[in-house]
């Protein structure tokens, strides 16, 4: 059983670990006489303006605990819909775990994860996708993401399935109007087909919006694959700009994946440098080669990076013909020696040539990584980087198309606004309007206990 939404809650709001402030969130009714329990300053807070900061101390059984800023914000207007303190302390865990413990002494209860926002939400300070908005923006790995978790925060994922529902909604009072004065009124179907059909491909872009969205989020695993002493670890600090890899002219130094994340101009991108891919009995070495395959087989893209300063082995060849040239980049590597002409031609793979000593050409090599996994990008604003979204527009993609194929078959209005009322309510799911606590259980339970 959850706890009671109407209790008062506590929580520390900013990050574990030592920090020069730390900030303390109280919410409920009563979390002003709470926090008023301990606190000493000029003004008493159930006299302060709201949102202006006061000075005082914090004195918990008759010693001075510590000194702080407080703001209150009454109800209706503070982030969570409630009567809202915020208490600006030094940043110690030892002062705010104090603190925490006293205002629990008084009468609030430690706030589960997610729940001053689940509050928000509830009290219609928000959507659900605005409160999601909020977890990809503290989750945010590289600008993108964060840009496509603003858009939602200030409204804009929910701003476009309003615009849909209302065609759905003019659709099904038209429908509804014929059922009613059938005998008086005739609906000419045209009016609300074309905006349907509008939606029908908007809701399809969105669908088709997720695997750049899910990247943009959680990034992209890059796997540099191929033999020893290629220059796999060098290519990988050169992609990074540091020295990450330990590189030395002796063969199999890296016996072990390393991954590093990088921003590729507003992408997360995950590298995974893997031990050489060569024949050998040693223990070790077989556990580093079968890592190797592991990152290949889990790997968005693969870099099959070569010493192009060498002729290609029959070995190297064969590996080339029967790769997933959707999933491999051919990186000629050493360009700066020199390529021998047996690497040449192939177009009908992606290569570039660079030099990972030099760093010639790898600024090309970004890019070209950051195009194969992200895809065409055109400044795309409302895209879908969550799985419950899409698998909701996916519902609802298919009950409008039924509701169209109905339409156009001249079937019963019955029949279309039973589908367009089935679109509607998987629409509705994802802003919040019809969602379980199942379904907000779980999506809360992801988030930070302070937010």
């Amino acid at each position: 059983m959850r706890p009671s939404d109407r209790d008062t809650i506590v929580a520390i709001a900013t990050a574990p670990g030592e920090g020069a402030i730390g900030i303390i969130r109280l919410s409920g009714d009563e979390a002003i006489s709470m926090a008023s329990c301990s606190f000493h300053g000029k003004e008493p807070l159930d006299q302060l303006e709201d949102r202006r900061l006061t000075f005082g101390r914090l004195i918990i059984r008759d010693q001075f605990l510590d000194e702080v800023l407080v703001s209150v914000m009454r109800a209706p207007h503070s982030y969570t819909g409630e009567h809202t303190v915020e208490l600006n302390c030094h940043g110690g865990p030892l002062v705010l775990r104090r603190i925490v413990e006293s205002l629990l002494a008084a009468g609030a209860r430690q706030a589960e994860p997610g729940e001053f926002t689940r509050r928000a939400f509830l009290n219609g300070k928000m959507d659900l996708t605005q409160a999601e908005a909020v977890a990809e923006m503290i989750g945010a790995r590289a600008d993108l993401g964060l840009e496509a978790a603003y858009f939602k925060l200030r409204g804009g994922l929910k701003e476009k399935f309003q615009v849909m529902a209302e065609s759905l909604r003019f659709a099904i009072s038209m429908l509804e109007a014929d059922l009613d004065f059938s005998e008086d009124v005739e609906i000419d179907t045209e009016v609300f087909a074309d905006p349907l059909r509008k939606a029908n491909t908007e809701l399809e872009d969105l669908i088709d919006s997720y695997n750049q969205g899910k990247v943009i989020r959680d990034g992209a695993v890059v796997t540099l694959a191929g033999k020893p002493n290629a220059g796999k670890s060098s290519l990988l600090n050169s992609l990074l700009a540091e020295d990450r890899a330990i590189v030395t002219s002796v063969a199999g130094t890296t016996r072990d994946t390393i991954e590093e994340t990088v921003d590729l101009n507003g992408v997360p991108v995950i590298l995974v440098d893997t031990a050489g891919l060569r024949k050998t009995g040693g223990l070790v070495e077989l556990e580093g080669t079968k890592r190797t395959f592991a990152a290949i087989d889990n790997a968005h893209l693969i870099l099959q990076i070569v010493d192009a300063s060498v002729d290609p082995t029959s070995e190297d060849l064969d590996f080339l013909e029967g790769a997933d040239h959707d999933r491999v980049i051919l990186v000629k590597n050493k360009e700066d020696l020199g390529e021998r002409p047996g690497w040449l031609g192939g177009t009908e793979r992606d290569q570039i040539s660079v030099s990972a000593l030099t760093g010639s050409h790898v600024n090309e090599l970004r890019e070209a990584i950051r195009d194969r996994v992200l895809g065409k990008w055109e400044g795309k604003r409302g895209i879908i980087t969550q799985e419950r979204h899409v698998e909701a527009l996916v519902r609802s993609r298919e009950s409008l198309s039924r509701a169209l194929t109905a339409v156009e078959g001249k079937l019963p209005g019955e029949v279309v606004a039973f589908e367009l009322r089935e679109t509607l309510e998987f629409l509705s799911s994802i802003v919040g309007e019809t969602t379980s606590d199942d379904i907000l259980d779980r999506i809360f339970k992801t988030f930070c206990i302070g937010k």
